[in-house]
């Protein structure tokens, strides 16, 4: 990615990679963008307990509950991400 893009072009850009790496898992992804909670925490690099925890306390990414069922938007993970991103100083 070019230092150059802003969050929002680094974010979509992140987004594009985060659905390749999805659809190469074989794992579902609903028509606006939605995976599972395992799939989303598999992106991210956490434990799905890490996440659900992330969730309950409030301090995780935006889910949706459809079906009762927890589900994350691959540009909310790719925002996620990106919102962590560091610029070494060295």
């Amino acid at each position: 990615m070019n230092a150059d893009q802003t969050q929002a072009d680094r974010a979509a850009t992140c987004e594009t990679m985060l659905r390749t790496a999805a659809r190469e898992a074989g794992a579902f992804i609903s028509g606006d963008g939605r995976v599972h909670e395992e799939v989303a925490a598999a992106l991210l690099g956490i434990a799905p307990g890490t996440l659900a925890n992330q969730r309950r306390a409030g301090t995780g990414p935006i889910f949706y509950r459809v079906s009762g069922r927890p589900t994350y938007r691959l540009i909310d993970l790719a925002e996620v991400i990106e919102r962590g991103r560091c610029v070494s100083g060295w």
